[in-house]
């Protein structure tokens, strides 16, 4: 059950309950329009100190440098409260930024949903 869900222009972000863990899903660019609707959707999550934080992009067709910024920042308020954090992502126009920047050696970056539930 998705308990809320905000729209930008080209961004849809929401979060979720899927098997226990708090599933914030982001659909389409993530870019200087919509960043500030994850980092708020992230924030409000984090607030409430879930055991894991997983951020699905399985449906981000661009994820430009401030998107990588938000996704740091979330990763370090989630180490600071104790919450695991974990990015879905397996397009290549997510991943490669990710590699390049080298933010997939500081985040957990895993290509399915069900792996991060797996573990």
């Amino acid at each position: 059950m998705t308990d809320r869900q905000w729209r930008a222009e080209d961004l849809a972000v929401g979060t979720s309950e899927v098997d226990g863990l708090a599933v914030t899903r982001v659909v389409g660019e993530v870019d200087l329009t919509g960043v500030d609707l994850i980092r708020a959707e992230l924030g409000a999550r984090l607030e409430l100190r879930p055991p894991v934080l997983v951020v699905d992009l399985t449906d981000v067709t661009i994820l430009g440098s401030l998107g990588i910024a938000a996704l740091l920042e979330a990763h370090h308020h989630a180490a600071a409260a104790g919450v695991e954090f974990a990015v879905v992502a397996s397009r290549r126009s997510v991943v490669r930024p990710l590699r390049l920047t080298e933010v997939d050696r500081l985040l957990t970056v895993v290509p399915t949903l069900d792996q991060v539930i797996a573990s």
